[in-house]
């Protein structure tokens, strides 16, 4: 099966925050986060390591911290697969994530970012 990947890949390693449920409607707070790290990025999505199986298809908000950058970007992502990791114990799950044009996040000044590291 040939792939059929858009974005070159690059294997960047940082930390992220994917919030897994949301607040109840009301109340403040954060809902349930979960901490990974990226194994590579792209203009268009990211792979992660997790220890949190994901639901694919589910969308999820994003919060990644690139190496060289003053803030994180929030972004949107629609999990398109997850996975057991083939490093068993830990991390447990690796999981693809299509990056969403979603108002409020910050997916333009991503793709300003990686389209300067491809470089």
């Amino acid at each position: 099966m040939a792939e059929q990947r858009k974005f070159l890949r690059l294997p960047v390693e940082s930390r992220i925050f994917i919030e897994l449920e949301s607040p109840l409607v009301g109340r403040a707070g954060t809902g349930r986060l979960a901490a990974c790290k990226t194994l590579n990025i792209s203009r268009g999505g990211l792979q992660v390591s997790l220890a949190d199986e994901v639901t694919v298809g589910a969308i999820l908000q994003i919060c990644v911290e690139l190496p060289g950058t003053s803030r994180p970007l929030y972004l949107a992502g629609e999990v398109r697969w997850c996975r057991p990791a083939e490093t068993q114990p830990a991390p447990l799950y690796t999981a693809g994530f299509k990056l969403l044009n979603a108002g409020n996040s910050d997916i333009d000044r991503w793709v300003e970012l990686i389209a300067g590291m491809e470089e």
